[in-house]
């Protein structure tokens, strides 16, 4: 019997991918979600945990011990590959593990500087089978991460400037993951740039929410000074800060606003749109 081990399996593409390999028969005996050592975080029920922690070796092995497919989820407040990823995913290679699908970002390949690109390298050296799955950004990152400004200043206040962002939904991101952790041989040793159909400035994304919630939400183009103290004010950590200034910086340049069809064309339907996210998810700021 082939097992699999989550990690991330709580956060948003994580916790998508659960819901997509729960809908196969009788897979749940097979996986493994890895959390936080001490923690008891709700799961679907029938769904095993095992502790975890990327910044304690000592975990590692008694979580890899027979997997053989891994999705890998790389915590945003650990950006230090060398230190953190990068022993972890040696010791899955000496584990047994045979493939990876690997949670990356939409033009990792050419950002030397995301530790995404690191660990994709990492990955392609260590004779383990591979996927790189490159999504845009995040719908949910507005629902969960800036969901405090929507909900209670009626804004979205970002580095991002007058540039166009290619969205997509971590619903399709996970029913992608878990295709490919179903199924590795179907998509073996390559990378997927999966993007929705739409590449929206965030005063259109603001429109949106607007006629969605009947209330007003303005962007406020902010710099990155104000955003570093804004996000720090709300308790976010330096290390996500400056990982989300990174890809606010690149809409900002213009360089964000790339569509594929790639998800399209591994979902067999079309994407999930912008307003359709916004419908569903239309408590959250409330």
């Amino acid at each position: 019997m082939t097992r699999i081990l989550l990690t991330g399996a709580t956060g948003n593409v994580g916790a998508a991918t659960l819901q997509h390999l729960l809908q196969t028969p009788n897979v749940a005996e097979r996986l493994l979600a890895a959390v936080r050592p001490g923690t008891a975080p709700a799961l679907p029920a029938g769904v095993a945990t095992v502790p975890l922690d990327f910044t304690d070796p000592t975990t590692y092995p008694p979580a890899l011990q027979g997997i053989e497919r891994l999705l890998l989820i790389r915590p945003p407040e650990l950006s230090d590959v060398k230190r953190y990823l990068r022993p972890f995913i040696e010791r899955a290679q000496l584990s047994g593990v045979r493939h990876v699908v690997f949670l990356s970002l939409q033009g990792a390949q050419y950002n030397w500087f995301a530790p995404h690109h690191k660990v994709e390298a990492d990955l392609r050296r260590s004779g383990m089978g591979w996927t790189m799955l490159r999504p845009s950004f995040f719908m949910q990152n507005l629902s969960t991460t800036h969901c405090f400004d929507i909900r209670d200043n009626h804004q979205i206040l970002l580095p991002a400037g007058n540039g166009r962002t290619s969205f997509v939904d971590v619903r399709d991101i996970g029913a992608v993951a878990a295709r490919v952790l179903l199924q590795p041989g179907e998509l073996p040793n390559a990378a997927y740039e999966l993007t929705g159909t739409e590449a929206l400035t965030y005063t259109e994304v603001a429109a949106v929410l607007s006629q969605v919630l009947g209330q007003p939400i303005r962007y406020r183009a902010a710099g990155i000074g104000e955003f570093r103290q804004h996000m720090l004010a709300h308790g976010l950590k330096p290390a996500f800060i400056n990982v989300m200034i990174g890809i606010y910086s690149v809409a900002r340049l213009g360089l964000a606003a790339r569509t594929t069809g790639t998800a399209a064309d591994l979902l067999g339907r079309a994407p999930i749109s912008f307003r359709q996210f916004a419908e569903d998810f239309k408590s959250s700021w409330q």
